[in-house]
């Protein structure tokens, strides 16, 4: 079959002839017009929606009742508003907001839209849908034809061109892949380069570019398909400007610039995968791009201009006020990549499955059960099965979604295109949900939220942020439609609406969780129900929590990278594996290695850096035994004491703020064409302060004079949350605002933001190119932290973590973290095997003396507060002699024990008053894992019960968890502060060694031939091995390494002569240093060695200008890296 015939026979049949295709109109080619309209479209139009306006206009002596005349006018102008508009779509949006389309002062219809509330899709329909094969454009420029080009198919709404396709048939052996992105990027860049030659630097206002490449940059999208696979390019017009420059400077060619375009012409996913019919996909994607309610979608979410915003303060009616306003107008056009469309889609198709079987209570019960069938499982298996998903909470009181989306791939446009569908969906004529509550947990998100309605120009009349609970119960109670939520700001929120007389059960809520995994774990609510189970609650009909259901039911859709076994269970998809294993999955996935292959974002585990800060203890043996026995024992309490006391230890914090701020100025700045920026997570707050402290206080004094000055204003920024023990943030900030902080960060050209948990997730500043960590991260917080370095951005290549943790943990903790969520979580987490163990918990707590003593008088009290208050003084003091006695009882069994010389048994390894406090804990926490996972007696969850136990476990630690003496451990240091670069570990092997030492050799910078700064890096690298003479040698190989470059240095006599010559600037060398390493590299195979080179060339720099210059050097203390203002570093290749 040739393209042509699959085209006519299979393709047009589905578009336009088909009753199940997509009801387009066909046209013949030649009905259209040179400048892209269908006059005969467009006329009946107008004639039949804007009959007055269109009479009133004939009837003008213009026109005379010349139809002709008054449609090319038309046309012209409409074409002329197209061009100035970023695409069709922008154009055709405008048309159907508050200023709709004018012309000649008449107002004139341009589009319908579906779902109004009168007349729903009626109108709609009126909409004429075209396709027209084999169209010729041909463009003329001063009587000449300059360019032409034929697509295969166009589309036109209402005689408007909104885009085209390529067919390639693989029939005769012709792919989309290849040769149908060809075409459509090889025709774009003829016409840019025909541009070119007739523009000549002419046309400043752009007005030949906008209408000789009108059919490529103002198209809603270009596509080509060979049935089997689709692909989409969006917005051309964002190579022109390079092209271009290219074509101009004779830098490229076509075929050269070509490969960069097929970059962002990706290929379009479909729910059926390749296996299947290739007809059946190929229709899916069509259905995607072209049916009548997806180009409606196209016009009214998926395209916007994106604004830059300032906030500013106003006065109105007395009060001051925060508005935004323009920076600049110079907006951007943004429109979804297509796994993001493709998301949305889903959810939202998903959502009308959900109201089409609302009805069938047992519908996904009984589609399971079809499955098991279909898959020949016996029947007392289908039945346990069946049995055991009933009893999960997932779908069954709210419906629910969870997407697993790479950090960095764009969930906040994701979050806003989902928003405003779901607030325009109507089902049976009416609006499905009252409110779309966008749950947040951090300020970035909330803003640019708020940034993306006011892009695509909602009226602010349906949006609100809820700054408190006050502004939440006013937004739930009026006609605002959209509400963003900061989840931390509404404990007790109940108790607020109560107070404020209302009641909310009537309303249908739709929740879309940013970060779902932070929103539903005890890190960020140690009580028994989270922040979201609060909020949700008051939108319960039975006035219950999650577990207690709803016949109404609400919808939540989850968003994160990194979800955990609970979060899958709770919000994912329950599915059986082919021997009928139970797991959990995403709703839908993009994972970060789709993400990075993709080109999206950056890949943050290419250049993670441990930067060695070597630390003897200096203990008596009698604490050494301690340390090791409480390693030995599990005493992770201890542990984390004596790490924080190493953290908090002010020499240390010195030598990593010289390090920080050498490697800043030395090359983070220059990184990303000089707009590189940093971040620097630690473990708390007052840690943070004198990092901030430190830093400023470095930096001041290196950027006063010489050739960091540029680097001066360069701000050194630092964020946390308030706490009454240490001062305010925004005192640390000159009094500045923590929004206001992180926006002067933003728009920084340069600088360094200082966190300890905040901005960890979420935080989005494509120029953050440098992570350093002085905390220890795994698992999902590793992910979140190191993906705030992940963004792409123009010109920048890479992004670097630096780590300072203790013994370099965080190498190996992040490329486990990475190899566990780079791919599609699925958990076979068994939730009702946890709850067989709360069970049996539960039965022994009721089992407990001071229990059967205590808790039925206690549960008593509860509504007296004098009664009860006198009695937990009774009580307390009888559960502190209880304890002690259970203690004491221990330490004589322990003893007799080991009097006669026997083990003691494990199972009675605690007094059983800590094993009472542990078994407390297990419970605590299993039902927080189960909640809203699986349904609960109520028993399980008895207030009374809870708190009873709460109080116990506050008794207990005010006995005995008090700080150790390990606390009091102090620190001494060898001074080797250098860079470790670890060997290179596939993501697929995160069990390899990460190269960690544990020898501790003497400080080599005493060695003959050593050099302070590149020694310390031999000094760790030599000791990964494993004999003092392995040792030496690898010690060797690095310095004859070194000897090695800078003979090669030496050897250059021009690089030479600029070294000591003073009449060439910081630039001209650092460009002919790179020149050096690049022509080094060439020759030197050994990878290690290159990768070693690379990461701290500018190091390398120092020290052989150091070498060449000051032979002399240095008397730096020795945790300190030797840093010269005049010598000038290497700061970007």
């Amino acid at each position: 079959m040739t393209e042509l015939e699959l085209q006519g026979e299979y393709v047009m049949d589905f578009f336009c002839r088909r009753n199940d295709g997509l009801g387009f109109r066909e046209v013949k080619n030649n009905a259209v017009t040179s400048d892209l309209f269908i006059p005969a479209d467009l006329k009946e139009f107008l004639k039949e929606n804007s009959r007055v306006s269109w009479n009133n206009l004939l009837k003008r002596s213009d026109y005379n009742g010349d139809e002709q005349k008054l449609i090319r006018d038309i046309m012209d102008d409409i074409r002329r508003k197209i061009e100035t508009s970023a695409n069709v779509a922008i154009f055709l949006n405008s048309t159907t907001k508050n200023k709709p389309y004018s012309f000649g002062g008449e107002t004139l219809k341009l589009l319908y839209v579906s779902g109004t509330e009168l007349r729903g899709d009626e109108d709609f329909e009126k909409n004429i849908f075209s396709a027209v094969e084999e169209m010729t454009y041909s463009f003329h420029h001063e009587g000449k034809r300059i360019f032409t080009f034929r697509p295969d198919l166009s589309f036109f709404i209402n005689g408007i061109f909104l885009g085209y396709a390529e067919l390639k048939s693989n029939f005769t052996n012709q792919t989309a892949k290849n040769n149908g992105r060809n075409k459509v990027i090889t025709d774009y860049l003829e016409a840019v380069w025909e541009y070119t030659k007739i523009a000549n630097g002419n046309d400043v206002q752009q007005s030949l570019r906008r209408t000789m490449l009108r059919p490529f940059e103002k198209s809603i999208h270009l596509v080509t398909t060979d049935i089997n696979n689709t692909f989409i390019l969006r917005n051309p017009g964002q190579f022109f400007d390079d092209a271009k420059k290219g074509f101009q400077e004779n830098m490229i060619s076509i075929s050269s610039f070509r490969p960069v375009v097929e970059k962002v012409f990706k290929p379009l996913p479909t729910v059926l995968d390749e296996n299947a019919d290739p007809r059946i996909r190929f229709e899916e994607a069509m259905r995607s791009l072209y049916s009548k309610k997806m180009v409606e979608k196209e016009i009214l979410y998926y395209n916007f201009m994106a604004y830059t915003y300032k906030t500013i303060t106003i006065t109105e009616n007395g009060r001051k006020v925060q508005k935004k306003e323009y920076k600049d107008k110079t907006g951007k056009l943004m429109c979804p990549r297509p796994k993001q469309k493709f998301g949305c889609d889903r959810i939202i198709d998903r959502v009308q499955e959900f109201l089409d079987h609302e009805s069938e209570p047992n519908y996904y019960i009984e589609k399971l059960r079809a499955e098991l069938v279909a898959m020949n499982a016996p029947q007392d298996l289908i039945e346990r099965v069946v049995a055991e998903r009933d009893s999960y909470c997932n779908n069954k009181y709210v419906y629910s979604l969870l997407l697993q989306y790479a950090a960095g791939f764009g969930k906040s446009n994701i979050i806003g295109w989902t928003a405003l569908q779901l607030k325009d969906m109507r089902y049976n004529g009416e609006w499905v949900y009252d409110k779309i509550l966008l749950v947040v947990d951090r300020l970035q998100l909330r803003d640019q939220l708020d940034s993306m309605m006011l892009n695509m120009n909602i009226d602010k009349a349906m949006f609100v942020e809820a700054t408190d609970q006050d502004t939440f119960v006013k937004a739930l109670s009026d006609k605002r439609r959209i509400i963003v939520v900061n989840i931390q700001k509404f404990w007790e929120l109940k108790n607020a609406i109560a107070k404020a007389g209302k009641d909310f059960k009537n309303l249908r809520v739709a929740f879309l969780i940013d970060e779902v995994h932070r929103s539903n774990t005890d890190d960020v609510h140690q009580e028994m129900f989270s922040a979201f189970d609060e909020l949700q609650d008051i939108f319960d009909e039975n006035g219950g929590f999650l577990t207690r259901g709803s016949v109404k039911k609400n919808l939540i859709v989850g968003f994160t990278a990194t979800p955990s076994p609970r979060v899958l269970a709770r919000f994912g998809e329950f599915y059986r594996g082919a021997n009928f294993n139970q797991l959990w999955k995403p709703f839908d996935a993009y994972t970060m290695k789709e993400a990075i292959a993709d080109g999206y974002i950056l890949d943050p585990t290419k250049h993670i850096i441990p930067v060695n800060v070597k630390m003897y203890f200096d203990m008596p043996p009698e604490l050494t035994q301690a340390v090791t026995q409480a390693i030995q024992e599990g005493r992770d309490e201890k542990i984390t004491i004596a790490k924080r006391k190493v953290y908090e230890n002010h020499d240390r914090i010195l030598a990593i703020s010289n390090f920080i701020v050498n490697r800043l100025l030395s090359q983070v700045y220059g990184k990303i064409r000089g707009m590189g920026k940093a971040m620097l997570a630690v473990s708390s707050i007052p840690i943070a302060i004198e990092y901030c402290k430190a830093i400023r206080s470095l930096m001041a004094e290196k950027t006063a004079t010489g050739a960091f000055t540029k680097y001066a204003d360069a701000p050194v920024a630092i964020v946390y949350s308030d706490n009454q023990k240490y001062e305010k943030c925004a005192s640390m900030n000159d009094g500045v605002e923590e929004d206001r902080v992180i926006d002067n960060f933003k728009t920084a050209k340069n600088g360094i933001i200082i966190v300890v948990d905040k901005l960890q997730t979420g935080f989005d500043e494509p120029k953050l190119h440098t992570l350093f960590l002085d905390k220890e991260i795994r698992s999902i917080n590793a992910i979140q932290t190191i993906s705030r370095v992940n963004r792409t951005a123009k010109y920048k290549e890479e992004c670097h973590i630096v780590d300072f943790s203790f013994e370099n943990v965080n190498e190996k903790n992040i490329r486990d973290a990475f190899a566990e969520f780079c791919g599609i979580s699925i958990t076979d987490f068994d939730p009702i095997r946890e709850k067989a163990v709360i069970e049996e918990i539960y039965r022994g707590l009721l089992a407990q003396p001071i229990y059967i003593k205590w808790f039925e008088r206690y549960k008593a009290s509860l509504s007296d507060k004098e009664a009860n208050m006198a009695l937990c003084l009774e009580m307390d003091a009888d559960i502190r002699s209880w304890i002690k006695n259970m203690v004491d009882a221990h330490a004589q069994y322990i003893q007799e024990i080991e009097s006669r010389g026997e083990q003691i048994d494990p199972a009675h390894a605690d007094d059983a008053a800590k094993a009472l406090r542990k078994a407390i804990g297990r419970y605590n926490s299993r039902l927080l894992l189960l909640q809203g996972v699986i349904e609960i007696a109520p028993s399980f969850l008895d207030a009374a019960f809870i708190d009873f136990w709460k109080r116990y476990s506050y008794i207990y630690r005010s006995m005995f968890e008090k700080y150790s003496p390990l606390g009091s451990i102090s620190t001494s240091f060898d001074g080797s502060l250098g860079l470790l670069v670890g060997e290179e570990i596939e993501v697929e092997e995160p069990e390899e060694p990460n190269g960690g030492g544990t020898e501790e050799p003497a400080p080599v910078s005493g060695k003959k031939g050593g050099r302070p700064g590149l020694a310390s890096i031999f000094d760790q690298l030599a000791r990964l091995n494993a004999t003092e003479q392995e040792r030496e040698q690898e010690m060797q190989f690095w310095l004859n390494q070194t000897e090695h470059l800078f003979s090669f240095f030496r050897e250059d006599g021009k690089f030479m002569a600029m070294l000591r010559s003073p009449n060439f600037s910081r630039d001209d060398i650092e460009k002919e240093y790179n020149k050096l390493i690049r022509r080094y590299f060439r020759q030197t195979n050994d990878t290690k060695v290159r990768k070693l080179i690379d990461e701290n060339k500018e190091m390398f720099l120092e020290e052989f200008k150091t070498e060449v210059l000051k032979p002399e050097n240095t008397s730096a203390k020795l945790y300190e890296i030797p840093i010269d203002d005049n010598s000038l570093k290497a700061a970007e290749s």
